[in-house]
Order: C-alpha cells, then sequence, then structure tokens
C-alpha cells in the first residue's frame, strides 16, 4: 500500500514566505503531480517573522491544494533564545549546557511529535529547513523513516551538537549542490552514506520585459539585488560597496535597486540613486531581472539562491561573493557569472559588465542554460523519486 510522504516545517501558509517555505510548498506541488501522496505538518504558527505561538487552529484542512496538519506550539523561552542566538553568532560557539538549552527554546510541538511517533507506519518524513526544533526533535521520532531538506548554511547553526546528531541519524539528507554537500560532511563529521544531491526546482517558464521596467520604475542602468534586505543577508556590504563606487565613479549613471521584504538605512546622499522598492508582483520582479546589468548577490549564507536561477532564466548575469561555495559554484559550473572577494574586484567586475555588453549577454546566456540543464521540476523531481526508491520509501 503506497505510503504518504509528510513535509514537516515549523509553518506553513500564505504569510510563510521564506525560501524554506516557498521551497517546501514548491516541491510538495511538483511530487504530488508526480503521483505522490503529499501532506504538510507543520505548527499554528503563523512565520519565522511572527511571534512563535499559536496563530492558526489546530488541526487538518486544505490549502494550495495541499493537505495541511497543524499542531499547536510548545510553550517557550523567546527572551533565553534570543540570548543565546545572539552569542552563537558572536562567538561562533555555545556550551553543551547552552546547546541543549537554545535547542529546547526553538519552536516545538509536543502534539506534532506524539502524532509522528503514532503515524510512523503510514508516513515518510522529509523535514524542512535543518535549524529549528522541528527538524533537531522531530527528525529523531522516527529517524528510520526520516529524510532531511536541510537548506544548510555556512553559520554557527550549522555546527552544533543538535544539527550533527540530525544529519547523522535519519535515512537520508536531500541537498541542493554539491558545495552544501560538503557543509554538511564538514558539519556531520563525515558522509555516514545517506547524503544524496537533488537540487532544487525552478519554474523555468518566467518571461522577463526590460523595455517595461525601464518605462514603468527605473530608466537608468542599474545593479539589483532581489531578496530579503538583511545584515546576515550581508545586504550592507553591497551598499558600502555602491556608495564608494557612487564617490568614485560619479560620472556613470548606474543605481543600484533592491526588490524585496526588509528594510535597510539608505544615506541621504543616495537617495536618489539607490532605489528601494520593497515586495514586488511576480511578474514585475521578472522584468526588473530582465533589465538589470546584473543581480548582485552578496550572501555569504546560502544553500542554492533561486534568485540567481530566476535572473538567469531572464537573460541576466549574477555578480557573486567568491567566498559563498554556493553561489561561487553555479557560477563557475555555469560560466553564467563574475565573483568578487573585496571592493576593488567589486568594482572591476562592474565596470567589466558596463564595458561588454557583448560579455554580458554570453553570460546571461550560459547561466540560463545551466539552470535549464539542472534544475527544472521534471529533473529534481526524478532525483526526489530516485532517493525515495533508494531508502525504500513506497510513496509513489
Amino acid at each position: 500500500m503506497p505510503e504518504t510522504l509528510a513535509f514537516v516545517i515549523p509553518w506553513f501558509g500564505s504569510q510563510a514566505v521564506g525560501g524554506a517555505e516557498s521551497e517546501c510548498r514548491a516541491t510538495a506541488r511538483a511530487l504530488a503531480a508526480r503521483g505522490v501522496s503529499v501532506e504538510i505538518l507543520t505548527t499554528c504558527a503563523r512565520a519565522h517573522s511572527s511571534a512563535w505561538v499559536d496563530h492558526h487552529p489546530e488541526g487538518p484542512s486544505e490549502e494550495d491544494g495541499l493537505r495541511v496538519r497543524r499542531f499547536k506550539v510548545r510553550p517557550r523561552n523567546p527572551q533565553q533564545y534570543v540570548r543565546l542566538q545572539e552569542r552563537l553568532e558572536r562567538a561562533g560557539r555555545l556550551t553543551p549546557w547552552e546547546e541543549e538549552a537554545f535547542a529546547r527554546e526553538s519552536i516545538h510541538s509536543d502534539n506534532l511529535y506524539s502524532y509522528l511517533a503514532a503515524e510512523r507506519d503510514r508516513y515518510w518524513y522529509a523535514f524542512i529547513p535543518y535549524c529549528f526544533g522541528t527538524t533537531w526533535e522531530g527528525a529523531l521520532v522516527a529517524s528510520e523513516r526520516s529524510l532531511v531538506i536541510p537548506c544548510l548554511h555556512d553559520e554557527p547553526f550549522a555546527y552544533l551538537g543538535a544539527t550533527r546528531r540530525v544529519l547523522r541519524a535519519v535515512r537520508g539528507v536531500c541537498f541542493h549542490v554539491d558545495a552544501e554537500r560538503a557543509l554538511g560532511t564538514t558539519a556531520a563529521g563525515g558522509d555516514p552514506g545517506t547524503f544524496f544531491r537533488v537540487g532544487e526546482g525552478v519554474d523555468t517558464d518566467i518571461v522577463g520585459d526590460a523595455e517595461r521596467f525601464r518605462r514603468k520604475c527605473v530608466p537608468e542602468p542599474f545593479l539589483l539585488y532581489a531578496g530579503r534586505k538583511a545584515p546576515e543577508k550581508n545586504t550592507p556590504l553591497l551598499l558600502d560597496y555602491y556608495a564608494r563606487y557612487r564617490f568614485t565613479h560619479p560620472d556613470r549613471p548606474l543605481k543600484l535597486v533592491l526588490i524585496g521584504t526588509g528594510g535597510v538605512r539608505i544615506p541621504e546622499r543616495l537617495a536618489h540613486d539607490i532605489l528601494d522598492l520593497g515586495f514586488l508582483p511576480a511578474q514585475d520582479k521578472h522584468d526588473a531581472y530582465a533589465a538589470a546589468l546584473a543581480l548582485c548577490q552578496p550572501s555569504l549564507r546560502e544553500s542554492f539562491s533561486l534568485v540567481l536561477m530566476e535572473a538567469w532564466l531572464c537573460g541576466t548575469p549574477s555578480l557573486v561573493h567568491a567566498r559563498c561555495a554556493v553561489t561561487h559554484d553555479h557560477c563557475l559550473a555555469s560560466n553564467g557569472g563574475l565573483w568578487f572577494d573585496d571592493y576593488f574586484e567589486f568594482v572591476e567586475a562592474v565596470e567589466l559588465l558596463q564595458r561588454e555588453p557583448a560579455l554580458r549577454r554570453r553570460l546571461g546566456d550560459n547561466g540560463r542554460a545551466y539552470v535549464l540543464a539542472n534544475f527544472t521540476w521534471a529533473r529534481v523531481t526524478e532525483n526526489y523519486l530516485d532517493v525515495f526508491r533508494r531508502v525504500g520509501a513506497r510513496v509513489g
């Protein structure tokens, strides 16, 4: 009898708009279209960006064409969690007692864990992402029937004991790219033989209209940043580099356009050069990709970077930080972008792209070919089905 694949995620719904949440929703739909019985198991919390308390009613529902089952959140001490998170980010490590307390004060649901245990014979579980209590504790409830899609970043969370235990305990860990898998091998203290590279699916039918965006929003040439604007995404570094570039190259008309959630402080003297357009509708975002000189992704903490793929599909090259293994490897594998390790390399790349429009077009075309060869839903869902066969999950 076919079993059900249940994605287990801390929060799910229209207000949960992070990368892992979007990937969970899209992957569940794509696998369902391939005949996999799919369900979402989550908490009653609304989103990562809101208080981790009950917001949705407990119980089953249907959302976005998917079966969803919610469970009440365990009471926690958010102040202690924040204190320990700040210490972890600052020092890079915690004592064993602090690690235990930090994991305990993450988001949990005892009702969810009881359900995982009671229904283990009819489910296989896929936990996403790695860095919350629902994965650290939940994946150990029925580890022999559990997979993890970690969305692993090179950050202090990755090296916690709770992360190592989960990566080594479950039947399979599904990574997006080889660089993420290498990080997982380091975090787990070796590959236990259960690590798989599956990729991440991308909707490849997107089309951007550069002229429409120029008429509607920004007629001048511009660099584009797309995504959450936050220190952990290295957005302040991009603003600093751009500000220095404007000071040393006042004759260049190049602007910096920011789209996505979050906010940044824009210096008053650059108010006409740095444009924060906020969260855009999908078509406007695709038009922005097509119009940009390049998509700049300064983040050091990526497990895939969907925005790179979307920009490449729109024919736009990428400019990434050399010390992010994931995005740097994407550029090497695709020959679809440039990278920088300091301000001077950033300037050199920006000047080269402005000076050589044919090179810019060639890089964008290479990136598009790379996405179409590796990250279509047909390719990625087949990779997942292969993992299910290899671990003995009868979810088809």
